[in-house]
C-alpha cells in the first residue's frame, strides 16, 4: 500500500497505519536530521518528536500530494527549530570518549557521514546526506530547502569535491 493511503488510513484515525508509515519514512527522517543537528542522539529525538507530530496531525494531510514530503519537512522544522533552541553548541565525537558514552564500534559507513561532519559546510553537509544517503533528487532537495535546483547542484558537486579530497588525504 502506498505511503500516500496509509497517511490517509492514520487521518481517519487507523493507528495501524504508523507502523507501515514509519517503516517507509524512517531513514529519511533519521538523516534529515542528521544532516541539521550533526549529532546522532539529537537527531533520534527529533525523529521521536517528528512522528508524534505526524500522528497528531494526521487529520491536516492532504491526500494526494507527497507525504513523504510531508513527514521530512516537519522533521526538518523540528531539526531547525532545535538547533534554534540550543544556540552554538560544540559537537563532541561519541568515539573519542567511548568509556564516557558507552560507545560502540562505527562502521564505515558511520565514520563516512562523521567525515562529512567534520568537513562540510552546514549546507553542504545537509545536500549530500539528502541526496546520498536518504535518496531525493536534488530537485527535490531544492524545494525542500527553499533553495534553486542550481544551488542544489553547486552545493552538491563542492560537496562531493570536498568528500573526495577529505578521503585521499586520510590515506
Amino acid at each position: 500500500m502506498s505511503l500516500d493511503k496509509q497517511m490517509k488510513k492514520l487521518s481517519d484515525g487507523d493507528s495501524s497505519a504508523f507502523e507501515s508509515i514509519y517503516k517507509k519514512t524512517q531513514k529519511a527522517v533519521y538523516y534529515t536530521a542528521l544532516s541539521i543537528l550533526r549529532d546522532r542522539s539529537l537527531a533520534e529525538d527529533v525523529m521521536q518528536t517528528t512522528y508524534l507530530k505526524v500522528i497528531k496531525s494526521a487529520r491536516t494531510y492532504r491526500e494526494g500530494t507527497d507525504a513523504n514530503a510531508w513527514i521530512v519537512r516537519i522533521c526538518r522544522n523540528e531539526a531547525l527549530n532545535l538547533k534554534k533552541k540550543r544556540g552554538r553548541e560544540v559537537y563532541l565525537d561519541e568515539r573519542e570518549n567511548e568509556a564516557v558514552f558507552g560507545a560502540e564500534q562505527t562502521d564505515d559507513y558511520g565514520l563516512l557521514i562523521d567525515l562529512a561532519r567534520r568537513t562540510l559546510p552546514q549546507d553542504e553537509f545537509e545536500v549530500l546526506i539528502l541526496v546520498a544517503v536518504v535518496g531525493y533528487k536534488r530537485r527535490e532537495v531544492a524545494e525542500l530547502m527553499n533553495i534553486p535546483l542550481s544551488t542544489a547542484t553547486y552545493k552538491l558537486n563542492s560537496a562531493t569535491e570536498k568528500m573526495i579530497r577529505a578521503l585521499q588525504n586520510s590515506r
